[in-house]
């Protein structure tokens, strides 16, 4: 080998060329990656209450607000689902669903920014007081969201994300007070 490329130095030459392509090669990939590595976002759950409407279903409305805290990181929501359930209530009624407002998807969120995601009602029926224990249950939400992130020109792959917050209460005792946690902020944490 040391015939065809003149001398023992060459061969040293190219191994160390080879090592330091090696190294800048690392150096971009670690790069990209630590540029293209998902932003920092939190989950609330914000303005719990519950309203008993003319024709007797109870509605419980809550809103959701994301913050994003990256400097640099934009943030596009595909789709958002909401589960508000009720682990003390009955097996068939523990759990209640909402596609959040899909006509709004995508949502985009800019870096460093505070954005009331969804406000959503969900309605229930005649096992209503079972699912809420008679108006007076907490209850988890759990919210689950698809997204890409934006530096720049970039975009990242889909990524899901997946919070619960805990207790949430939706209801006000009568004289207005009230119970639990409801109309106040909850902050969620990893699934």
């Amino acid at each position: 080998m040391a015939a065809l490329l003149g001398t023992e130095m060459s061969v040293k030459r190219v191994i160390m060329a080879a090592v330091a392509a090696t190294l800048v090669v690392m150096a971009v990939v670690t790069i990209v990656s630590v540029v293209l590595s998902p932003a920092h976002v939190s989950f609330a759950v914000t303005d719990t209450y519950s309203q008993i409407t003319t024709d007797g279903m109870l509605r419980l409305h809550l809103a959701i607000v994301a913050e994003n805290t990256s400097e640099r990181m934009a943030v596009m929501y595909r789709s958002i689902l909401v589960d508000v359930s009720n682990s003390t209530g009955p097996h068939l009624v523990n759990s209640v669903s909402a596609d959040v407002a899909t006509r709004l998807m995508p949502l985009f969120q800019r870096p460093e920014s505070v954005l009331t995601v969804a406000t959503v009602s969900l309605m229930g029926g005649s096992m209503a007081q079972v699912f809420t224990r008679n108006l007076t249950s907490e209850f988890s939400v759990t919210i689950t969201a698809t997204a890409r992130f934006k530096v720049g020109i970039a975009w990242t792959r889909l990524y899901d994300i997946r919070v619960t917050c805990e207790p949430v209460s939706f209801f006000f005792s009568d004289d207005g007070h009230s119970k639990g946690a409801a109309g106040q902020r909850v902050d969620c944490s990893a699934a």
